[in-house]
């Protein structure tokens, strides 16, 4: 697991307040390497970024399982796995599309038994500039 799957993967448990993700470090690589992963990567999920028609993706409800997520929206980007107490609980797929507001990242968990517990549309960038402090 690279640097940036480590982060994207917490940043979804943090957004999403989900169970704490346990994951192995990854072993350190040359600047010079990193670098060259760091672009393959955004290469590549720039690449996978596509539009999905949003009638496809009101069907993508908590109770449908694996294989009909795979039937709807394909191949995911990435799959992960989040454990509790060396238990396997929870797996989430992650899509990449892009609609008129920009990118995002469509992140589904799935329960035990395969059936999807929970749906989230993730935008890459929020547009959001925040409330300035008062003095």
């Amino acid at each position: 697991m690279n640097p940036t799957t480590i982060l994207a993967a917490t940043a979804a448990v943090l957004y999403l307040g989900l169970r704490t993700a346990i994951a192995a470090t990854p072993p350190k690589a040359a600047p010079a390497a990193a670098t060259a992963t760091a672009a393959a990567t955004a290469t590549a999920a720039a690449a996978q970024v596509r539009i999905i028609d949003p009638r496809v993706l009101a069907k993508v409800v908590p109770g449908i399982d694996k294989a009909q997520v795979k039937i709807l929206l394909g191949e995911p980007w990435r799959t992960m796995h989040f454990n509790d107490l060396d238990q396997i609980e929870n797996e989430f797929w992650e899509y990449r599309g892009k609609d008129a507001h920009g990118t995002y990242r469509m992140h589904i968990e799935f329960d035990p038994h395969g059936k999807v517990l929970i749906v989230g549309k993730i935008p890459d960038k929020a547009g959001l500039k925040g409330t300035p402090a008062e003095n």
